[in-house]
């Protein structure tokens, strides 16, 4: 598998990291679990221990990024129980070396457990009944924080705007079947 182009790699990546994201379904919810990823290491990189404000509080792009504990290079993926919070100095600096490489083995027992802790964060499901129920209930229920996320749920104009109308759309479409 090393001999995979750098151009595999990231195409790799990008679908895996779709394919991790996709059933969240909404930006919003998206940055929420996230969010929780990102508190199982207390907002912190794991290496450095660097802290970052939990996002998107800050204006500034994210200091921490989703790595892969065992490198693509090494047969790892973009899955639940495989991504570790680290700084970008420190992901540069890992690059495709294994965990055991990287990491002292004091920090792999450290990071045992909280690898065995994200499929409760990613194993989720999108309720399309209760959405179409009640969107703010849903989201609150999610832990969706409402002063901070207000723009999302209230202004058409946020490019992430969801609204909390709960109305469904139906089209109807008449077909003239009359031949002339």
């Amino acid at each position: 598998m090393k001999n995979r182009s750098k151009e595999t790699y990231r195409d790799q990546r990008k679908k895996e990291k779709i394919e991790l994201f996709k059933h969240f379904r909404l930006r919003l919810i998206e940055d929420l679990y996230k969010n929780k990823f990102f508190a199982l290491f207390n907002h912190r990189c794991f290496k450095c221990g660097i802290k970052e404000k939990p996002f998107p509080e800050t204006g500034n792009p994210p200091i921490l990024c989703i790595d892969h504990h065992i490198p693509m290079v090494l047969g790892g993926h973009l899955i639940a129980g495989n991504l570790v919070a680290l700084c970008r100095s420190c992901n540069n600096k890992k690059k495709d070396k294994s965990p055991e490489e990287f990491y002292t083995q004091k920090e792999l027992d450290k990071l045992k457990p909280i690898l065995a802790k994200q499929k409760n964060i990613f194993d989720f499901a999108f309720d399309l009944d209760y959405w179409y129920r009640d969107r703010k209930g849903y989201l609150l229920s999610l832990g969706l924080d409402p002063k901070r996320d207000h723009e999302k749920l209230c202004n058409e104009n946020d490019c992430d705007f969801v609204g909390l109308s709960t109305s469904r759309y139906e089209i109807t479409l008449e077909i003239d079947s009359h031949e002339k």
